[in-house]
């Protein structure tokens, strides 16, 4: 569900900042280390995808929209940390070319997508 722009005050945005700020350095880390040469087009054309899917928005009550994202399947693909660098590009992608979303609202956006779908699905479930 996209967060309008303008709904997150400058302190939530701050926030979300650095709580993603070392989560980018991580996954910048372990992708420089796991992923291999012959995988960086899929990487590449994961987040070619996700963004194709993210533009396809869905309204829904009270003046939100969803959307699919693809996380989930880079995450399958290449692992959790080479999906949340896949959707940070087609998030910056989707604000600065296209105006959909914002400035503010694309880290703790992130947080959410990647925590929620690209983390969770490649975690084995307890029991």
């Amino acid at each position: 569900m996209h967060i309008p722009d303008g709904y997150l005050g400058p302190a939530t945005s701050g926030f979300f900042y650095v709580v993603m700020l070392p989560l980018w350095a991580a996954a910048a880390k372990i992708v420089k280390r796991t992923l291999q040469a012959r995988q960086v087009p899929l990487l590449a054309i994961g987040a070619a995808f996700s963004f194709v899917i993210m533009m396809f928005n869905i309204p829904i009550p009270c003046g939100s929209t969803g959307h699919a994202v693809g996380g989930v399947l880079v995450a399958i693909l290449l692992g959790p940390w080479a999906a949340m660098i896949a959707i940070t590009v087609a998030l910056v992608v989707q604000a600065l070319l296209f105006g959909d979303g914002g400035r503010h609202r694309d880290r703790s956006q992130l947080f959410s997508i990647w925590r929620w779908s690209c983390l969770l699905s490649v975690t084995p479930p307890i029991g």
